[in-house]
């Protein structure tokens, strides 16, 4: 089970001989957004002409609405990161990022709660609260309707700060069960965009998982992809709509930590290209401080690379504390001699 302060699915003791490689875009992609954007069906499959106009298009306006976050804002180590108390961590929090994976809310929540996180943050942040344990694994999406309904409605306290409301099946949760998914989403994905995250090793079976995308596709659903160093499966690559959420596991800060995040600018750009509208990227590491320095790398990369009119509110926050990147472990192909 995910803590408030680490997420350990997938996380290895040593990544020494992990090959981390990002796995090649699948043509599925170009193929969905370039669909979405001519406002057809997703399904149909366009000409080269369409395709190439599309791209040179997008590459004069690229508008993803790239949104960096961490998975909480109340731990100490990140409160002296970015500033403030303990009492207006969230504050300080929305100044310098503009989006949180909200991961509390599978413990419990309150309107008021809610009521309250939206009022300590800027307009345009962006929450996405995940599901409560109580629907998703003690009710295992089964009769829970009473329990969505009461969860839905307070979330709506937040307002235009509600993002991707999202929930991730437990790892013991085989594809066998997939019709019980689908019927959960039929029933509340036209209430709220909803994003699922899979983990049993079954639902990335070849068939299995080009179902699933389908399915999610049709029903708009976003499967996020997951980006951890012991289930290199669920770095699935596959978009199933205009908006994505990707959930990256560090590991301390090691070399290779900033060699993934370099490959997932390139992607992030990529995508842009292609027509994807939204990006969610949050970072999880065991010490939630040095999250601030993957997001920093990420959106320094991405300025740099790509996007010279993203919003890059962590600019704000270095120029405020004088925050200089750590120094980096070497990375495998930069050894003596071979940098």
């Amino acid at each position: 089970m995910d803590s408030l302060s680490a997420m350990e699915f997938g996380r290895l003791p040593s990544v020494d001989d992990v090959d981390f490689r990002m796995p090649e875009d699948p043509a599925w992609n170009e193929r969905l957004l370039a669909n979405l954007r001519a406002g057809r069906h997703p399904s149909v499959a366009p000409g080269p002409d369409l395709r190439l106009d599309l791209r040179l298009d997008l590459r004069l306006d690229l508008r993803l609405d790239l949104r960096l976050g961490m998975a909480s804002w109340s731990d100490p180590g990140l409160v002296d990161r970015l500033g403030g108390s303990r009492d207006s961590a969230l504050s300080f929090h929305g100044r310098a990022v503009p989006s949180n994976e909200l991961n509390t809310t599978f413990y419990g929540y309150t309107k008021e709660r809610f009521e309250s996180w939206r009022a300590s943050v800027p307009d345009g942040f962006r929450f996405c609260p995940k599901l409560p344990r109580t629907i998703t694994h003690d009710l295992m999406l089964e009769e829970a309707d009473h329990e969505m309904e009461r969860f839905v409605l307070a979330t709506e306290a937040l307002g235009p700060s509600r993002g991707l409301t999202w929930f991730a099946l437990p790892p013991y949760v085989p594809a066998t069960q997939q019709p019980r998914l689908l019927s959960f989403l039929r029933t509340w994905s036209p209430r709220l965009p909803l994003a699922v995250e899979v983990r049993h090793e079954s639902w990335f079976e070849r068939h299995v998982f080009e179902a699933l995308v389908v399915q999610l596709r049709d029903l708009g659903v976003t499967l996020i992809v997951t980006d951890t160093a012991g289930r290199r499966d669920a770095l699935h690559m596959h978009l199933t709509g205009a908006s994505t959420m990707i959930r990256f596991v560090a590991n301390a800060l090691h070399a290779s930590d900033y060699e993934r995040l370099d490959a997932w600018a390139e992607r992030l750009q990529l995508w842009a290209e292609l027509g994807l509208q939204q990006a969610y990227f949050f970072f999880h590491q065991k010490k939630e401080a040095e999250t601030v320095d993957l997001a920093d790398h990420l959106e320094r990369a991405l300025v740099a690379a790509a996007y010279p009119r993203l919003p890059a509110p962590l600019a704000l926050w270095r120029a405020a504390t004088g925050y200089r990147p750590p120094a980096r472990q070497r990375g495998l192909f930069e050894a003596d001699g071979f940098a």
